[in-house]
């Protein structure tokens, strides 16, 4: 699979590319550098994430998958932790990331659309981690991310028993998925979630807000605390040079 870099004025697209089901035949999807340069943008306020085509990404190829577990051990190791890498790229974004999710997203798939801050998908969208039916578990940071957005319990679940949710359903009950639009409207509802978040806010005041909630999220308290004292004097330094006005 590759990933088509797209820019719609302030806005990002990243496009999961793999027709017909965006299947990856590797965990690293993307390279890094050039992920990692798409994002740090200065101009950049918002990034939806989407499938080519009907679906969003139906997980690992799986005659990739076969021969990656019967290969060399220390190779596939090597690619898990790249792509663990590229969907801490994802979610440590400088601006917010909505994943747009319809058809299948699966595995793999579900680990990226976790990544992202936020997720809108049709109803008929299809969610979960089928590893376990293949004697394997989520290695790209699913479960960790499953234990950010819903119960331990409920995590379970999903992960041990491979059971796949509809996109209404994983709306009704809060659970990865933020809420269902119709198909139709997939992509223009992601647009106007980010617009509602970012349209009167500068690119540098957004990245100071989505960088303070990630270090508040992973660092200790106090180190968090006075990095988020330091955001806001750089802040404040940027509004006396513009007169006042927000940066």
């Amino acid at each position: 699979m590759r990933l088509h870099y797209e820019m719609r004025g302030d806005l990002g697209v990243l496009r999961l590319h793999n027709p017909p089901h965006n299947a990856l035949v590797s965990p690293v999807f993307a390279a890094r550098a050039e992920l990692a340069a798409f994002l740090a943008q200065p101009e950049l306020r918002g990034v939806m994430v989407v499938g080519e085509g009907r679906h969003f990404c139906a997980g690992a190829n799986v005659e990739a998958l076969r021969a990656a577990v019967h290969g060399d051990p220390r190779e596939l190791g090597a690619s898990m932790r790249e792509g663990q890498a590229l969907l801490e790229l994802i979610a440590n974004a400088p601006v917010p990331v909505v994943a747009l999710v319809r058809g299948s997203c699966l595995g793999a798939g579900l680990e990226i659309a976790l990544a992202c801050h936020f997720r809108l998908a049709t109803p008929n969208a299809l969610l979960g981690f089928p590893e376990t039916d293949h004697g394997l578990l989520p290695g790209l940071g699913g479960v960790l991310a499953s234990l950010g957005v819903m119960p331990r319990a409920r995590a379970l679940e999903l992960v041990l028993s491979g059971r796949l949710v509809r996109g209404e359903e994983a709306a009704a009950f809060g659970l990865l998925v933020d809420r269902c639009v119709p198909a139709g409207r997939l992509e223009a509802e992601g647009e106007e979630l980010l617009h509602g978040l970012v349209a009167s806010r500068s690119a540098s005041l957004v990245h100071e807000v989505v960088q303070a909630v990630q270090r508040a999220t992973r660092l200790g308290h106090e180190e968090a605390l006075r990095a988020e004292g330091e955001a806001f004097c750089r802040l404040a330094s940027l509004a006396a040079e513009r007169g006042g006005e927000e940066p």
